[in-house]
């Protein structure tokens, strides 16, 4: 009977109502999530942890999330999103490789730099990646899709005559990529005077010359 009365009773609630605790649950999860990781570092971190600083019990948990690393993903994939969106808005496909090279680079370490949090937690869980085969094959997976969307950029810039046309672009993605990444882990440990973040211009110049050589 005390079954029945719950099921009725949240059967009752309309379902976008539904929806919205459900989103609200979830992202207040993630948003523990990301104080605990910060506080002890994502090995140390504990399911425990996540539940109580959200205020849910495990239960909760484990209907959004099957593990802390399923939970991890999700706030991978919530960053890729966005950063993949920075870099859609600070492109200008009639503007030319050099400034749009730099208002890329501008756009990502800008938000980088408002987070000081998240690169920290990114290294130590690529480190836990390297330790563990089926994380370090989804994570393979997510640099694949980065690797795919450097790609199709590269390849409509292409097709705009913006970068010429014996450029290999799958190769030229990885350089890319690789590039900003060293970059981004220099910005943090680097001395200032050789850090790229503070020589954007000499680096966009660098780029724009190897794409449009």
């Amino acid at each position: 009977m005390l079954t029945y009365r719950l099921v009725s009773m949240t059967s009752a609630i309309p379902a976008p109502a539904r929806r919205r605790r459900r989103e609200e649950t979830r992202r207040l999860l993630l948003d523990a999530a990301l104080s605990v990781f910060a506080r002890n570092g994502f090995e140390r971190a504990t399911v425990d942890e996540i539940v109580r600083e959200a205020g849910f019990s495990k239960g909760a948990f484990y209907v959004h999330f099957e593990s802390k690393e399923d939970l991890f993903w999700e706030m991978l994939q919530e960053r890729i999103d966005a950063q993949q969106e920075t870099i859609r808005a600070a492109l200008d496909p009639d503007d030319s490789v050099v400034n749009n090279e730099r208002r890329l680079l501008e756009a990502i370490f800008k938000v980088q730099h408002a987070d000081s949090v998240w690169p920290a937690m990114f290294m130590e869980f690529a480190a836990h990646a390297a330790r563990n085969e089926k994380v370090r094959e989804r994570l393979g997976a997510m640099y694949e899709r980065w690797h795919r969307f450097t790609v199709d950029m590269l390849t409509e810039a292409k097709k705009l005559g913006k970068v010429r046309q014996d450029l290999d672009v799958a190769f030229a993605a990885s350089v890319l990529i690789a590039v900003l990444e060293g970059s981004m882990i220099q910005s943090r440990v680097a001395p200032e005077s050789i850090r790229l973040d503070r020589q954007l211009d000499k680096l966009s110049e660098l780029l724009a010359g190897w794409l449009e050589r």
